[in-house]
């Protein structure tokens, strides 16, 4: 079963090689990795990850494609990390720029946390965000995550090595929230 998005013009399908280059692009926009780990030194920096996602693999990273209605790129979301015990996975998401601040960010991570959890039967699901990234944190929140836990030296961010906050979860807190 594929993870959906309500909102009108907009789906989810699994990462292809041809979305590669529109990913690079947006990616290298000014400001879009700003509050990531990732060093994108060429587009061929993403093949391992669009190679390594098989969706329907439930012990494999899972690498989704946010796109629009002419099935044009505007963003990916999915699970980059897998742990068997417990079982749980890390969720990474991204939009381009010019789509920030409409809410896709949070529609799309909450809908792969719900499949990562109900389809795949993990037990809980993390996100690390960037100590300053109050954009993402916000997301993250409005998902039913919960901060816990600021770890620090996590990642190296722009040549430093910076604090993340750890957000989870549980299937348990998705359950209480809906009663």
């Amino acid at each position: 079963m594929m993870p959906r998005l309500h909102r009108v013009g907009l789906h989810l399908r699994p990462m292809t090689m041809a979305d590669a280059p529109a990913w690079f692009a947006y990616l290298s926009l000014p400001g879009a990795v700003e509050h990531t780990s990732w060093k994108l030194d060429g587009i061929e920096v993403l093949y391992p990850e669009i190679i390594a996602s098989r969706p329907f693999d439930h012990d494999a990273p899972a690498l989704f494609a946010i796109v629009d209605d002419l099935d044009e790129l505007i963003g990916t979301v999915g699970f980059h990390t897998v742990w068997d015990a417990p079982r749980g996975g890390e969720i990474a998401y991204n939009l381009h720029p010019e789509h920030w601040g409409r809410g896709i960010a949070s529609e799309a991570c909450l809908a792969i946390a719900d499949w990562g959890l109900d389809i795949r039967g993990y037990d809980y699901v993390e996100a690390y965000c960037l100590d300053v990234n109050l954009a993402s944190q916000h997301v993250l929140e409005k998902c039913g995550f919960r901060r816990d836990e600021l770890v620090r030296g996590l990642r190296i961010v722009q040549g430093r090595t910076r604090d993340f906050w750890r957000f989870r979860l549980t299937r348990d807190a998705l359950e209480t929230d809906a009663d």
